[in-house]
């Protein structure tokens, strides 16, 4: 009977690598070309569509990318590019503006406008809780994955007969986060929660959708709120600079292959020539050698020789720390041919400045397309394709339509959740929460003859007096 021999495995991801007495081999896992998974003739995912519910433990749900860990992904990408971060932080703050504050719709000649106002009785139910904080990450989330996670808290005493109010919000982050494959007529009645890399650590919850109707119906309630992304109906946001991705990671890599060329570069940078008649006296000296001690010479003995002759000068040659190096030779004279010989180094033309250059180019264009995909105008992100500032003029009339254009529906997405929350609170309430902005003017519009006209523009914060 043949002895069973012990064979050692590495395995990453769905690739291994065996180890045995007479061999090695590899080994890969690859995916049914058919798209099923053995157990299910309807694949989870078909023509980028999910077809059916995804299982976790007992729960279904409905999968956050095709491997259920798009909010990783994206964070993954961030967390290598330069950009990208700085263009959400910048989106963040333009939407931010001057904080969070209270406002009503007003209607005046045919024109609509905010009255930027404060009601005692809600801004002390706001004092309450943490609500900027709530705020702000609605904002890093939506600008990041177009959409965000609420979860909604109603107080304890309603169970013993007093009045039901909602008494925080909070975000859940996205990676935390999936909904509940829907029912039969297409709605989603729960959200679940808990760590989907690990759901057996500490399990996954599951909370009713929120019910503006019925606000007050459950303990904790939670809710999706989101941009609609074209032909996904019934799944989640991508986020708006999806396209660019691509781009987002070549501009990541370029610092990468740069800093590589740096250190070590793969190019062969010097081509080393050493006379034959240099290795002929060589093998003199070590057969000689090898007579006074008697001991038998062999060839390995002169090939070891190269080998530390040439690593000596690789050594001198290469590595960015060693500014200034020299390597010094001697000349023999061969009688043969009546001249002095010896070695020989030279360097190669890597065409650098070419590759460098190249690398730059690329680098440039990715950073033009990641600030293009990522929606923010050249003019507010400082950061456009000739590499030259925006002139101030430039900059306040794409701010200027940055107000006009850019705050109302991230605003409406981000603040929706609270604003159910200040209804469900406040019966009959006029007032909203938003985003406060100054009003920006050039100097003509200032001047004391168009400032009334200015007033009743129709502007976002133009009813409320100027700092």
């Amino acid at each position: 009977m043949a002895k069973k021999e012990k064979i050692n495995y590495v395995r990453q991801g769905n690739k291994a690598f065996a180890h045995t007495s007479v061999g090695c081999y590899t080994y890969e896992i690859s995916a049914d070309p058919r798209g099923w998974d053995g157990m299910n003739v309807v694949p989870i995912y078909g023509n980028l569509r999910q077809r059916r519910p995804f299982h976790v433990l007992d729960k279904e749900i409905i999968m956050y990318g095709d491997g259920n860990n798009y909010p990783d992904q994206l964070r993954r990408i961030l967390d290598e590019n330069n950009l990208m971060p700085e263009l959400i932080q910048k989106q963040t703050d333009l939407l931010w503006g001057q904080g969070p504050a209270l406002y009503r719709i007003e209607h005046n000649d045919g024109r609509r406008s905010r009255v930027w106002e404060e009601d005692k009785d809600i801004m002390a139910w706001l004092e309450t809780w943490d609500y900027y904080k709530y705020l702000m990450q609605a904002i890093i989330n939506y600008r990041t994955i177009n959409g965000h996670f609420t979860k909604i808290y109603r107080n304890k005493g309603s169970r013993i007969g007093n009045k039901a109010i909602i008494t925080e919000l909070r975000q859940e982050s996205p990676v935390f986060c999936r909904l509940e494959w829907p029912d039969d007529n297409w709605n989603v009645n729960n959200i679940i929660v808990g760590d989907f890399e690990m759901p057996g650590l500490k399990g996954l919850r599951s909370y009713p959708v929120f019910d503006p109707a019925n606000p007050f119906a459950v303990p904790v309630a939670m809710r999706y709120d989101n941009m609609y992304t074209f032909a996904m109906d019934h799944e989640y946001s991508r986020a708006a600079w999806h396209g660019s991705i691509p781009w987002i990671k070549l501009s990541s890599s370029i610092a990468k292959v740069l800093n590589s060329f740096n250190l070590n570069s793969a190019a062969i940078k010097y081509h080393v020539t050493s006379p034959a008649i240099y290795w002929e006296q060589k093998e003199e000296q070590l057969r000689k050698q090898c007579q006074e001690e008697n001991i038998e010479y062999t060839d390995d003995m002169l090939e070891d020789l190269k080998d530390e002759t040439f690593k000596k000068i690789t050594e001198a040659l290469s590595g960015a720390d060693k500014v200034g190096k020299m390597v010094t030779t001697e000349s023999i004279f061969d009688q043969n041919s009546n001249t002095y010989v010896g070695w020989k180094i030279e360097a190669l033309d890597q065409k650098v400045k070419d590759y460098i250059d190249a690398q730059l180019n690329i680098a440039e264009r990715a950073q033009f397309e990641t600030t293009s995909g990522a929606g923010v105008h050249p003019a507010l992100s400082n950061l456009s394709k000739d590499g030259n500032l925006p002139s101030g003029s430039e900059q306040l009339y794409a701010f200027k339509l940055y107000l006009a254009t850019g705050i109302d529906l991230p605003e409406m997405i981000v603040c929706k959740a609270l604003n159910e929350a200040i209804r469900a609170n406040f019966p009959g309430t006029q007032y909203r929460i938003g985003f406060y902005h100054e009003n920006v003017m050039t100097e003509e519009a200032t001047s004391p003859a168009n400032r009334m006209k200015n007033n009743t523009a129709g502007n976002p914060a133009a009813t409320v007096p100027q700092k």
